[in-house]
């Protein structure tokens, strides 16, 4: 594409294009008719008749995951179709896969090739309205929606399969053909699973190995439950409990009940009939006498503390699944192929400082719910549904910082305010004390540390007590909001300091947003990006401010900004 100047940009007009996956070919249409050549020199022909659409992209809040972009209403004639026919014949538009993008069209001339058009939005079409009486048998009118296509089924069952509860077939002594290893087959093991029938066998993840407790010293604690399935009631009398429903990078477990006793045993691995792998223990009551008591009956609580090695290898690599990055993209990769992986490849340093673990016993609950709920709700991102898949957007307030600004601007005829510098929280939303319990202990149903950041000094300097000047700041001018925060996943104190400290980074201060009509050579912007921007008239220069909201308006782009008002940052101590 040609540099023009900011003058030159006044005589250009922006011309939308659509690309429709349909009937074993690409259909194209424009605002004009025209042809885009590519860097081979082939030529891709593009129909005229497309009316300007309407565009209005938007980003969720921090925190969150918005599967669904903005969808946008199209109506168009396809040369040569009777869609009405095609419909009733089973050749539905319905489903088809659509694109909308634009080009610079100046003094009569195209200023894009094939390869760099812009691209907005990606999706599927959906609800085609057809067979007008007033209108060509070719003309539609439809939506495009770019919507993530999620599965709806119970995370446990996507990752564990059908056998997520203890039943017979957990400990069937017959595995799948070819594989191994298969359960011990022992000539007086009794299936003790009525103990536990129906239990769910949980999924465990992360680095359970060193947990920071509040006295600072550190140590594991028990965490997940086990089951106990089986027993033979000769000799050494062993007692097998499965850990998990899949294989660990452990090697050794330390068991504990709710009787005070406690086991040292080292971890094995089987492969059922169904082709299942599963984690368990096995102890005897040569060396355990509560091995010998095992019956029937028998209700005790057994937990473990994962005191070496971890309970999940990293699917992405060596070593365990542990950063918030990776497990963010190891979900989604269970329940849907619009992934941007590009996006999150380039924050996976970033996001991977967040470390999580536990586990899920919960069968009900779906991967969607269960990531936005514990990992995604501590991640310093919103992830989005752009052009390329879901994708993670970092937040300007918690990472302005160190973010390096696409664009740096000046307010003045090419970008100018639409409207007033307006709010997007209230005095309710302050939090600028926070507490973070993390550590959850199995036995004790309690969380064994936390965290909390202030701006009160502790009475004892400790690693789980921190200053903020921000919480000063921020008490100035709206008083004490306190709140307490309890993780289940986090474990480690470093992650459980770096969400104390977000929390105060992006609820202690209003949250203001600005409006600007900037030029259409500014489209390439997308939602999410930084900028670096000064404003004579409002008295600031060189203030980040990220986009939240992107429109199509009179041939103009309008931008909503969230400004990065830290006054620290700007060496400022007032609000």
């Amino acid at each position: 594409m040609k540099q023009l100047g900011s003058m030159d940009w006044l005589e250009v007009d922006i011309v939308f294009f659509l690309e429709v996956e349909y009937l074993g070919r690409v259909f194209r249409f424009s605002g004009l008719t025209m042809d885009l050549s590519d860097a081979d020199g082939l030529s891709y022909p593009y129909i005229g008749g497309l009316q300007d659409v309407v565009i209005e992209q938007s980003m969720g809040l921090v925190g969150e995951i918005t599967t669904q972009e903005d969808t946008v209403a199209i109506s168009i004639v396809f040369p040569n179709q009777n869609i009405a026919k095609n419909e009733f014949n089973g050749k539905s538009l319905e489903g088809c896969t659509a694109q909308l993008g634009f080009v610079f069209f100046r003094a009569g001339k195209l200023d894009n090739t094939f390869d760099d058009r812009n691209i907005l939005y990606k999706g599927m079409i959906v609800e085609p309205i057809y067979g007008h009486p007033d209108a060509p048998s070719g003309y539609v009118e439809f939506s495009i929606e770019n919507q993530a296509n999620i599965t709806e089924q119970p995370l446990l069952r996507t990752l564990l399969g059908d056998n997520l509860y203890i039943e017979d077939v957990s400990i069937t002594p017959n595995p799948a053909i070819g594989q191994s290893p298969p359960f011990p087959t022992l000539d007086n093991i009794v299936n003790v699973a009525d103990i536990h029938r129906g239990k769910v066998i949980p999924w465990v993840f992360g680095d359970l190995t060193n947990v920071l407790r509040e006295n600072n010293s550190t140590a594991p604690i028990p965490i997940s439950p086990a089951y106990v399935v089986a027993y033979d009631s000769t000799g050494a009398k062993p007692c097998y409990y499965i850990i998990c429903g899949h294989a660990t990078n452990a090697t050794q477990v330390k068991v504990y009940n709710n009787l005070g006793e406690t086991a040292t045993a080292p971890v094995s691995t089987f492969v059922n009939i169904d082709n299942r792998t599963y984690s368990y223990f096995s102890i005897d009551g040569t060396t355990y006498s509560w091995s010998n008591s095992v019956a029937p009956n028998d209700d005790r609580q057994v937990w473990i503390e994962w005191d070496n090695g971890a309970p999940f290898p990293n699917p992405f690599g060596q070593g365990d699944l542990v950063g918030g990055g990776d497990i963010c993209l190891f979900i989604l990769q269970q329940i849907t192929d619009n992934i941007d992986y590009d996006s999150w490849n380039s924050l996976s340093d970033i996001l991977n400082e967040y470390t999580f673990g536990g586990y899920v016993n919960d069968d009900k609950i779906t991967p969607f719910q269960w990531l936005q709920k514990n990992i995604v709700a501590y991640l310093p991102i919103s992830i989005v549904n752009g052009p390329h898949g879901l994708k993670p957007v970092l937040d300007l307030y918690l990472n302005g910082a160190s973010l390096a600004p696409r664009l740096k601007i000046t307010a003045g005829e090419e970008w100018y305010r639409t409207g007033p510098i307006i709010s997007q929280n209230t005095p309710e939303d302050i939090i600028n004390q926070v507490m973070v319990k993390f550590a959850p202990n199995g036995v004790t149903n309690a969380y064994t540390s936390r965290v909390s950041i202030s701006n009160d000094k502790s009475p004892i300097p400790t690693l789980l007590f921190g200053l903020s000047p921000l919480s000063a700041i921020s008490k100035q001018k709206f008083g004490t909001r306190r709140k307490v925060v309890t993780l289940d996943y986090v474990y480690h104190w470093k992650t459980a300091n770096k969400i104390a400290n977000d929390i105060i980074q992006s609820k202690s201060l209003i949250i203001k947003v600005i409006q600007y009509s900037v030029s259409i050579r500014y489209g390439y912007l997308q939602i999410g990006d930084i900028i670096e921007l000064t404003d004579n008239d409002l008295g600031f220069a060189g203030m980040k401010a990220q986009i939240l909201k992107k429109q199509f308006i009179d041939n103009r782009w309008v931008l909503d900004f969230k400004m990065d008002e830290n006054p620290l940052r700007y060496g400022r101590t007032d609000v």
